[in-house]
């Protein structure tokens, strides 16, 4: 039996919010597969088996939708970065939250790129829930590097981001064999260590 004649049966399937998690699973999938462009409301409505309106319960429209899946993708990245960085002296600590963070990157490059995408410095620009989660994000990686200041941050998160996403971007656009990406990671971790250091070596947890 064809759901459109019942355009609300499908619906009445998911309870508790079921269906703004099942809209944003199919999301990513999509998203992996073929891109953010093909990331549209009616084709996740098909995919699901919910009528064309449905996911306007969830998502006001395309954009909120895939500032959820961002604030999503940025939340998962930043609970396995914290797990990485729990066990071990601070040497083991730095080398899984990079490799960890490099294997994030390369298995959700697409995510990846539409978390990054979603939160551009927009003056005025009120904050949304990928803002907002990337803030958790850039907070735990602030602290890991000893920053007790948010408003004064050095240049030693943004160096240690932009040298991970660096990695990650040369491997998934071929120009560094994925053979050689864990070795590259290592040598960056040991090139960043002794600053790494320099600011933590006082810190009672440092290691």
């Amino acid at each position: 039996m064809s759901t459109s004649a019942y355009p609300d049966v499908m619906a009445d399937v998911y309870h508790h919010g079921s269906l703004r998690q099942a809209l944003l699973d199919e999301a990513r999938r999509v998203l992996l597969d073929r891109g953010s462009e093909a990331v549209t409301l009616r084709e996740l409505a098909r995919r699901t088996g919910v009528s064309h309106g449905a996911p306007a319960r969830h998502f006001a429209d395309r954009d909120e939708l895939l500032d959820a899946l961002a604030a999503q993708g940025f939340d998962e990245l930043s609970r396995q970065l914290e797990r990485a960085a729990t066990d071990g002296d601070m040497t083991e600590r730095f080398r899984s939250y990079a490799h960890a963070h490099v294997r994030f990157a390369l298995s959700t490059g697409p995510l990846m790129d539409l978390m990054f995408s979603r939160i551009a410095v927009h003056p005025g620009r009120p904050p949304t829930a990928a803002t907002d989660a990337a803030g958790r994000f850039f907070a735990l990686g602030a602290r890991l590097l000893g920053e007790r200041d948010p408003s004064r941050v050095s240049p030693l998160p943004y160096l240690l981001a932009g040298t991970l996403e660096g990695i990650s971007a040369l491997a998934a656009s071929g120009r560094l064999p994925q053979d050689r990406v864990a070795e590259v990671t290592d040598a960056a971790v040991s090139m960043l260590m002794p600053v790494i250091r320099g600011r933590l070596g006082n810190d009672p947890a440092g290691g």
